[in-house]
This record gives structure tokens, sequence and C-alpha cells, in this order.
């Protein structure tokens, strides 16, 4: 008998696979990113498919099978684009959200990441609009929390900061030497 793994996850993407089936790349909570089977969700009438939106927050249960996961239950969360794909932030979030599916390489618990994702979730749709130092902060925190960016006294406050409090103390300066190490370290990576 397997081990059901419930654990909290954000759906970075999916794809179509098999007759009914679909693969979808989660960033979990609890294990990182997981590359998960959902057996049967493109049938019609599947209670699940409903659940599994893409860039959304899901509550899931997962089997870790010999070559793959299995997505067996999801409830939805959260869905931070639903109705605000005109917001801002909106195309930014998605743009973060395929750094993390680029830069975060197989399973590992990664909870600063996922907080820091729910956490910039939570602002698309809402009152602060500025998508450039959004979108470089954020990405900026994922570079750093997986140790591809070093970080100062500073840059250290900076990180711990709440994201809106961290938004609202930088300035122009800052944003752009932030995007500058940012797209030198992805140069230099190569990801």
């Amino acid at each position: 008998m397997h081990t059901i793994h419930h654990t909290k996850a954000v759906i970075l993407r999916s794809q179509p696979t098999r007759e009914a089936d679909k693969m979808y790349w989660l960033f979990t909570e609890d294990f990182g990113l997981v590359v998960a089977v959902a057996t049967g969700v493109r049938k019609a009438g599947s209670k699940l498919a409903g659940q599994l939106v893409d860039y959304s927050f899901v509550e899931s249960d997962l089997v870790k099978g010999r070559d793959v996961w299995r997505l067996i239950s999801a409830t939805s969360i959260c869905a931070p684009l639903a109705g605000q794909t005109q917001h801002p932030l909106a195309r930014a979030y998605v743009r973060i959200l395929g750094a993390v599916d680029r830069f975060v390489i197989d399973e590992g618990v990664h909870g600063d990441i996922f907080a820091t994702l729910r956490e910039a979730g939570d602002m698309v749709g809402g009152a602060y609009t500025d998508a450039k130092r959004f979108d470089t902060l954020v990405i900026w925190r994922i570079l750093v929390s997986l140790g591809y960016i070093g970080v100062d006294l500073l840059d250290q406050q900076l990180y711990a900061t709440p994201l809106l409090g961290a938004l609202a103390s930088l300035d122009d300066a800052q944003t752009k030497a932030m995007i500058e190490r940012v797209n030198m370290t992805i140069k230099e990576t190569h990801l």
C-alpha cells in the first residue's frame, strides 16, 4: 500500500497526456517541484478537473509511485488569476511561476519560496500595481532562496521583510541593481 501525502501546492503548468490524463507541474510546500499525473482528469464529468486550474493553489493528495507521482485528489484554495487577468500584476505572476518552473530543478523542501509565491498570489488583484518591481523582487527572492544570488546585510533585511513592505521600501536605483543581478544570474547559469 502506498502512502498518501497531503500538501499544499501551486500549479505551475499542465500538459495533456494519453487519452484522458494530464501531467501537472506542482510546486508543493512539502516536496518542492513535483511532476504528477492525474488519471482520467480530461474525461467529461471529472470532479478533479475543476479543481486543477493552472496558476492556482490547491490542497493536494499525492502518491509517489515507482516512476512518477500520482495526483489522486485536490481541492482549490485560491486562484489568483481568476477574474484578474487584466490586473498589472497578473502577467508578472505568470512570469514568476515560470521562473520557479525553470530554476527549481528537482524535489526538495523550499518552504520560503512557497510562502513567497502565496504572498505574491495574494497581491494579484490588489491595490499594488507596479508590475516591474513586483516581478523583480519576487524573482530575486526566489534566486536568493535557491542560492543563485548571495545577500549582504542590507539585502537580508529586504529578503526578510513581508513582500508589500519590501516593495514599498524599494527605490528606482535598488530596483535597477536588482534587475541587473537577476539578469546576470540567469545569463551565468544558462537556465
